[in-house]
């Protein structure tokens, strides 16, 4: 019985000084290639890109059930849906104008490190880029103003109805 603990003790002692020795070992090559930490911008990109296209889908798939709804035979309540429908193909234009300038600046930045040397060359596209973007924005929110300007009237002669 003492032969058997002092084999395992034994044991023991080897596999904790080959661990020792290995864990010195990878700690060297670990020192000679560090392990490369993810970029943080890109990081934050990439959750923004799936984030989208996720919440883009679920938009889709809410646009097509707005789609299947029968007609409604008050026309102005049919305006008052058309409306909606057309906000929301709005919101997804948005949307999806804003996952691609996300996937821009993912490819701009890979670009960019791969390729120091033309970074200022990346850097004027992906600002040309981004000033298209702002335009397209904009231009989009002008339509959603008009869109909600034109609800909130449809909607106020909707609900009039009730207090004449």
């Amino acid at each position: 019985m003492k032969l058997q603990s002092m084999v395992i003790i034994g044991l023991a002692l080897l596999t904790a000084a080959g661990c020792k020795g290995t864990m010195g070992a990878d700690r060297a090559a670990a020192d000679r290639h560090p392990i490369p930490r993810p970029d943080p911008v890109l990081t934050m990109l990439h959750k923004g890109v799936i984030e989208l296209s996720e919440s883009i889908e679920e938009l889709k798939r809410d646009i097509a059930d707005l789609e299947q709804l029968p007609a409604f035979p008050d026309p102005q309540v049919q305006r008052l849906h058309d409306l909606d429908l057309a906000a929301w193909r709005l919101h997804l234009q948005q949307w999806t104008a804003q996952r691609d300038r996300l996937r821009s600046a993912i490819d701009s930045i890979e670009k960019a490190q791969a390729d120091p040397q033309h970074k200022a060359a990346i850097g004027e596209q992906w600002a040309a880029r981004q000033a298209e973007f702002m335009k397209t924005v904009e231009e989009l929110r002008t339509q959603r103003r008009a869109l909600e300007q034109q609800r909130a009237e449809v909607e106020m002669q909707v609900l009039g109805r009730y207090f004449k």
